[in-house]
């Protein structure tokens, strides 16, 4: 079984979920409009080549329709891509999203992993070039990484890139979060500028948008890998729901820009909390924070109805690590509040 955050489903009695980390400005009124006018045409089929929304993509993106693809979220697209190109072994860093373990599975392909190094603030490094060599077909890299919320240093991204190409390698980029983080016109400029044929860049509404519960994610790739994992996508895989609000999203303007500016204050402010009441606190990007700690932080906040990330189950953490999304300014301050409660009664 898959484990992810916003498990409020078994958590019914949470106030504060501090465990999905989706954008704290929430959805925006563009998309809660849309939402609620899709509602009026529930008895019209979607568009199964979904025209439109790959076209306003395409127009946001700086690239052609027929290299935008759409999908019930990233993780469908994920899936879509491995049964494509069935690969018999597949690359990943470790610790990040368990996603990308399923859809080797699902496929039947092999996992390689390269684990990170605390030491090194679980960033990627040159290291990662042994596991390139070692006969991985596809491999799964993103920027930033969940949950450490680091990015990859360009000039990095860059030689694992030419690496993967000169092997063959079909490279799938996780940039969920990517729209979030700071650096996001430098990575757009340095793929402008970039002429791989083998990599394929993966993202999603849901986090850029606070869009969770509408399930829409989108790949740009070049022309041949598209057409080519078009033919294993699922007929109506869109619905005219998510279809309309992923329309509104890229009509809110400086939206991802104001959240980047307000992540940048917020993640300061909670880091700085969690620092001074001696929590190890590895410097993220995203809108999100990793921590390291031997006290029991998820079981004393849930007693308090405030949910948070256990990250137990990734692959190389020990167990003591969790993850704690960026909210509000009056939430991150409930949050700071509840800990510091916790840690002086222990």
């Amino acid at each position: 079984m898959q484990y992810h955050g916003g498990d409020v489903y078994r958590n019914k009695d949470v106030r504060l979920d501090f465990s999905i980390n989706t954008n704290p400005l929430g959805v925006p009124p563009k998309v809660l409009e849309a939402a609620r006018g899709a509602v009026e045409l529930l008895g019209r089929y979607p568009d199964p080549q979904q025209e439109e929304l790959k076209k306003k993509i395409a127009d946001v993106l700086v690239c052609e329709p027929d290299e935008v693809l759409v999908g019930n979220g990233a993780s469908e697209l994920f899936l879509d891509i491995v049964f494509t190109f069935m690969p018999k072994k597949i690359g990943v860093v470790t610790p990040s999203f368990g996603g990308y373990k399923y859809a080797a599975e699902a496929c039947g392909a092999d996992l390689i992993e390269y684990p990170l190094k605390e030491k090194s603030g679980y960033e990627i490094d040159d290291g990662i070039s042994e596991m390139l060599d070692s006969g991985i077909d596809l491999l799964f890299l993103a920027t930033p990484n969940n949950p450490t919320g680091r990015t990859i240093p360009l000039p990095l991204l860059e030689r694992i890139l030419k690496h993967c190409q000169r092997k063959n390698i079909i490279v799938v980029m996780d940039e969920s979060f990517m729209d979030l983080c700071d650096k996001v016109d430098d990575y757009e400029d340095f793929f402008f500028k970039s002429t791989f044929d083998n990599v394929v860049r993966v993202s999603a509404f849901t986090k850029s948008f606070a869009m969770a519960g509408v399930r829409l994610g989108f790949l740009r790739a070049p022309r041949k890998l598209a057409s080519q994992i078009a033919k294993h996508q699922s007929e109506w895989n869109v619905s005219i729901f998510a279809e309309r609000c992923g329309l509104a999203a890229l009509d809110e303007g400086d939206y991802l820009a104001r959240s980047r500016v307000f992540l940048r204050g917020e993640r300061g402010f909670v880091q700085s909390g969690l620092m001074g009441m001696g929590f190890m606190v590895f410097p993220g990007e995203a809108d999100f924070l990793m921590i390291k700690t031997d006290f029991p932080l998820y079981d004393e906040l849930l007693k308090k109805d405030i949910l948070i990330r256990d990250l137990k189950d990734f692959d190389g953490l020990n167990g003591n690590y969790y993850r704690i999304a960026i909210k509000s300014r009056p939430d991150n301050m409930q949050l700071l509040a509840a800990v510091q409660e916790a840690v002086n009664a222990r």
